[in-house]
């Protein structure tokens, strides 16, 4: 397997996690803890489960692991999508996390191929 900073899933993990968290500390969505804790849980969980999982190295632990971000990754994107129907963040950011969230999890998808191919 690659190194860990070489994998794509990785590394636009990060970038999403560290978009979503900063979007939680934003008003009005910093004034609803509780789907901002939820959202700061799920974008963390994408990255530290990819690590995880590598971290292991052994193909069906990180598989398993890869399974469990890409699940906090869709957790995330509804997260995301409440947000801006109730208008807790701009359109634009919301937009902009959405694209985000799209690519993190085509790439994940991709890598579970891949290694369960």
């Amino acid at each position: 397997m690659p190194g860990l900073q070489s994998l794509k899933a990785w590394t636009e993990g990060k970038h999403f996690a560290r978009l979503a968290y900063r979007a939680t500390m934003q008003r009005p969505l910093a004034q609803h803890f509780s789907l901002a804790d939820q959202i700061r849980r799920a974008a963390a969980s994408i990255p530290a489960n990819i690590a995880a999982g590598y971290a292991l190295g052994t193909r069906p632990q990180f598989v398993r692991f890869l399974r469990i971000s890409l699940g906090s990754a869709r957790e995330l994107m509804w997260h995301i999508e409440l947000a801006g129907d109730m208008d807790l963040i701009a359109a634009t950011d919301a937009k902009t996390l959405h694209d985000a969230g799209d690519i993190v999890i085509r790439l994940l998808i991709g890598l579970l191929k891949k290694l369960s191919g």
